[in-house]
This record gives structure tokens, sequence and C-alpha cells, in this order.
């Protein structure tokens, strides 16, 4: 039914379809525009058959003229019916896929179980081979494990020594930057300083020049001049009080720079030295774990195989029963033939004796032929008679015979195949005792393998566990004594620190003072500039100014010194710590090489074990 209705809507399709055509064709002769011939056979096949097709009620003959709306209406159905077959076209495909994807998706998933199962075979036969390859290489890597395992020591030590080293360096490139940026905010405040100088010189010039002028040109002095000399000296003014403020600035800012330096880097230190201590008792606590395992691992495989071993020997057992009975079995058919050859012997004597019988009876009648033609005759027709009889009785015992013998052949066969088998019987019975036998003893020996082993690992996991616990209470304890010796260090640091500080903080208050006393010998200076003309006054207040300036100087200078002073005491606590880590490395590397040859001397019993398992 489904199948009828699509076609019958594709008939009435192609009929629409026509008939716009037609009326194409009718309205516009001269156009190309020709029906379908797959709809024209359509239309007349309902022709021929009666029936008509659907024509809506809206369409017009085409005698009369079509409006735009006809046309639109028009259009509008057939884009109705364009949107319902290709909704059809895509729900048949859909269907059609659906049936079509069912058993290809069973197949292809089929195929990737199969490759998959492939690759893990794969996988599994490769790991076998590289497994039997180590087994193989293990006896010949014995002998080089030891000498590998030391260099890899001495490679690791020197590789966190390279790395150690490199940690100090930068350390000492930092706090050399900090020196050098403190040099250059001495330095800049050294130049600030001479710039004020030559700004003073300048000024001592202009005042000699004013003094060892003439009186008379002491009156031409314009007050324009007194005016310039008064602004030089008041940015002079200003730039010692911004001279002061950055200094003052510098002196706060380098004493919480180094008190938080120290502190800081006593602090990184310790908690380095701890933090590596801690990773490095970890790790063996790890290494000692990850070898506790493995160990037990190997103990449950091996004790896995000799229940394989067993099971494998109770079937052997089972198939020694079988054979037993197969044997007995084969016996008691051999002892049944036997007696059957000798029944058949028995009828063959029996026939034999019959013949002789026979025999004898044809010569008493050879003998007595003579006594009478009629009984003569009767008794040869009797005796052709029985004669016949005994042929015919001859050619079956003859036949019977026959056949006895090749029973008798074939059974004495079947004999000798019976006793061939009962030899290989028990020669496989005789091979799987002594497999059973070998089997036991190997069975023993790695029972006392594994007690050993159990023994053995014990005392390894008690000297182990001891050494680990002195060389922990003896890392400690240089713990213990470098915190103590840093502890010392940042004493005599903090100390040498407070001395300096204290040292600056006076040199501090010297230059601020003595930059002070010029700012007012300068404000004095404008002042009797502005109030008189004292030139004497003015030499004096210059005088005074070089004379703080010459301790202005000196200051500067003892400040160089005591830079220098502090920089040393710097490298001697470098030099030290240096020193004190390294004797810490030191004896880090010595744990650890103690530890790695102890892991060596494992990973050779392991690997024996692993090589004696192999072989057996």
């Amino acid at each position: 039914m489904h199948v009828q209705k699509e076609a019958l809507s594709a008939c009435k399709l192609h009929f629409r379809n026509l008939q716009a055509g037609h009326f194409l064709c009718a309205w516009f002769p001269m156009s190309k525009v020709e029906p379908c011939p797959l709809t024209s056979k359509i239309l007349r096949c309902e022709l021929l058959s009666g029936a008509l097709p659907d024509v809506a009620e809206d369409t017009v003959s085409p005698t009369r003229a079509r409006t735009m709306k006809d046309y639109e209406n028009q259009i509008t159905d057939l884009k109705k019916e364009n949107f319902n077959l290709k909704l059809r076209i895509y729900f048949l495909e859909e269907r059609m896929q659906q049936k079509f994807d069912g058993p290809t998706e069973e197949i292809y998933k089929i195929n990737i179980e199969l490759k998959v199962e492939i690759e893990s075979l794969k996988r599994d036969l490769q790991e076998r081979e590289k497994l039997l390859i180590k087994a193989s290489k293990a006896v010949e890597s014995l002998a080089q494990g030891g000498d590998a395992e030391m260099q890899r020591v001495k490679e690791e030590a020197q590789k966190k020594m390279q790395e150690m080293e490199e940690i100090l360096t930068s350390r000492i490139n930092l706090l050399e930057k900090d020196l050098k940026a403190a040099q250059g905010d001495v330095e800049k405040a050294v130049a600030m300083t001479e710039k004020e100088k030559a700004l003073r010189i300048a000024a001592e010039q202009k005042l000699a020049s004013i003094m060892n002028a003439p009186a008379k040109d002491d009156d031409m002095i314009t007050g324009a001049e007194k005016d310039r000399l008064i602004e030089q000296l008041n940015l002079s003014l200003k730039s010692k009080e911004a001279i002061i403020q950055h200094l003052e600035e510098e002196k706060a800012q380098s004493g919480s720079y180094d008190e938080n330096l120290s502190a800081e880097k006593i602090r990184e230190l310790t908690n380095a030295l701890r933090h590596e201590k801690d990773s490095e008792i970890e790790a063996i606590r790890m290494e000692l774990t990850n070898e506790r395992n493995s160990f037990e691992k190997k103990i449950q495989s091996l004790q896995e195989e000799l229940q394989e071993r067993e099971n494998e020997l109770a079937v052997e057992k089972k198939n020694g029963l079988k054979r037993d009975k197969t044997i007995q079995g084969l016996t008691v058919a051999l002892k049944a033939k036997e007696k059957e050859n000798e029944e058949l012997g028995s009828e063959i004597e029996d026939l034999n004796a019959s013949l002789a019988k026979a025999r004898e009876a044809t010569h008493k009648a050879h003998m007595q032929k003579f006594k009478g033609a009629a009984d003569y005759q009767a008794l040869l027709m009797e005796k052709e008679t029985l004669l016949a009889e005994l042929r015919s009785e001859n050619l079956t015992k003859n036949a019977e015979n026959h056949k006895l013998q090749r029973r008798i052949k074939r059974t004495d066969q079947e004999l000798k195949d019976l006793n061939l088998e009962r030899e290989k019987m028990e020669k496989e019975l005789d091979e799987a005792q002594l497999q059973k036998s070998r089997s036991d003893k190997t069975i023993n020996d790695l029972r006392n393998q594994l007690e050993k082993l159990h023994g053995e690992m014990t005392e390894k996991e008690q000297a182990l566990e001891h050494h680990y616990n002195i060389l922990l209470s003896e890392s400690n304890q240089k713990l213990q004594s470098q915190e103590l010796v840093i502890k010392q260090l940042t004493d005599n640091v903090s100390q040498k620190d407070l001395l300096l500080q204290e040292n600056k903080e006076a040199e501090y208050e010297k230059l601020i003072l003595a930059l002070r006393k010029e700012q007012n010998i300068y404000s004095t200076l404008v002042k009797t500039f502005k109030e008189s003309d004292s030139i004497n006054s003015l030499q004096m207040e210059l005088n005074n100014i070089f004379m703080l300036r010459k301790q202005l100087e000196e200051a500067v200078l003892d400040n160089r010194n005591l830079q220098k002073i502090l920089e040393d005491q710097i490298k001697d606590i470098k030099t030290r710590q240096a020193c004190t880590k390294l004797v810490f490395l030191q004896f880090a590397v010595m744990e650890k090489k103690c530890l790695r040859v102890e892991k060596g001397g494992k990973r050779l019993l392991c690997k024996v074990l692993l090589y004696i398992e192999k072989n057996n």
C-alpha cells in the first residue's frame, strides 16, 4: 500500500508538470518547452485506463488568459509537492542507511576486536622475547654491573655538585649586583658633590675677582650681578637639600635591605638544607618500599610456579594410573588371544585326525573290493559319496585352516604391536617417574632457595634499617652541627651588620650635618648679600665652606673604605658557607654511594634469582 501511494503521488506530480508544460506550449508556441516523456507515458496510461487526472478546481482552460495569481498558486503548489518529495526521499534514505548500518557496524566491531587481540598477542610475544634476551644477558651483565653503577653514582654526584656550584654562583652574582648598585649610588652622590665643588669654585673665583678689583669698581657693582649670585646660591642650596634627602632615603633603604638580605639568606640556606635532606630521606624510603614490594611479588610468583608444578605432577600421576590400566587391559586381551590361538590349534589337530581316519577307511575299502561285485558296487557308491563328502569336508576344513592361519598371523601381529606398545608405555612411565623425581627435586631446591631468600631478605632489611637509622642519626647530628655553625655565622654577620649600620648611620649623620651646615652657610651668604655687602664675612663663610667640603670628601672616602671592608666580609662569609655546603654535599654523596652499592647488591641478587627461575 505504501508503494502504491508513492507511485500515485509521483504520477500526480508528473501530470501537473505535464499540465504546466502543455499550458506553456499552448500560450508560448515558439518556446521549446516540451513535456517530459515519462509524464506523457503516465498520462497516456491514465487515459487508457479511463482514470482522469486530478485537476484542481482553480485550474483554467488554455482558452482563457491566466493571471499572475494563477501562476503564483501553481508555483506554491509545486513548491509544496517538491518539499514533500524531498522529505520522503530524506526519510527513505535514512531508513536505508539504518538498514545498511546494522551489520557493518558489527563487522567493524569484530574486526577491531580481532585487530586488538592480534596486537596484544604480538605485544605479549615481544615482551616474552625481551624477557628471554634479558635472562640470557643477565650473567654477562653481572660482572659489568658494579662498575657501571659506581660510574653512574659518580656522574650523579658531579652533576649535583655542578648544580650547587651554579646556585652559589648565581647567589654571589646577585650580591655583587647589589654591591654594584650601592657603589653606583655612592658614585652618584660623589658626582653631585663634585658638581657642588665646581659651583663653589666658580663662586670663589667670582668673589676673588670682586675682592681684587679696585675700590672704584666696588661702587660700580650693579644690583643685577648681586641678584645673579643670589640665584646661584639658591640653586646650590636646593641641590644640597636634594642630596640630603637622597642620602637619607638611601640610608633607610640600605639598612632595611641589609637586614632583610641577611635574614632571608639564612632562612633560604636552612630551608634548602632541610628540604634536600628530607627529599633524600623520602627517596630512600620509597626505594626501600619499592624493593620490598618487588621481592614480595617475586616470592608470590615463585609460590605460584610451585603450585603449577604440583598441579602438573598430579596430572602426571593421573595419566600414569590411566596408562597402568590400559596396560592391564592389553595384557588381558593378549591372554584371550593366546587362548583363542590354542583352541584353533586343537581344532586343526582334530581335522588332521579326521583326515587320517578317512584315509584309513579308503584303504580298507580297497582291501575289501574283491569280496563281491554287488557289495562292491554298493560299497563303491557309498565310498564315492563318502569320498565326495570327505572332499567337501576337506575343502571346508582347508578353507577354515587358511582362515585360522590368517587369524593366527593377525593375532601374532596384534600381539607384537601390543608388546611394542607395552614397551613404549613402560618407557614413558619410566620417563614420567624420572621427570617426577626431578620435579620433586627442583621443588625442594626452590623451597630451600625461597627459605634462604626469605632469611637473607630479612637480614638485609634489618641491616639496611640499622644502617639507615645510623646514617639518619649521623646526618641529623651533622645537620644540627651545621645549623649551629650557620647560627654562629649569622650571629657574626648580624653583629657585623649592626656595626656597619651604626658606622653608616654615623657617617650619614655627619654628612647630613655637614650639608646642613653648608645650607646654613649658603642661607647666611644670601642674607649677607641681601642685607650688606661685607666681603670679609663672605670670605670667612667661604673658608668654612672649604673646610666642610674637605670633611665631606673625607667622609665619602671613609664610606668607600667601609664598603670595601663589608664586601670582603661578605666574601669570607660566602666562602665559609660554600665550604660547609661542600662538606654537607660530600657527606650526602657518600650516603648515596653506600645506598646505591646496597641497591646494586639487591639488583644482582634479583637478577640471579630470575636467571635461576628461567633455567628451571
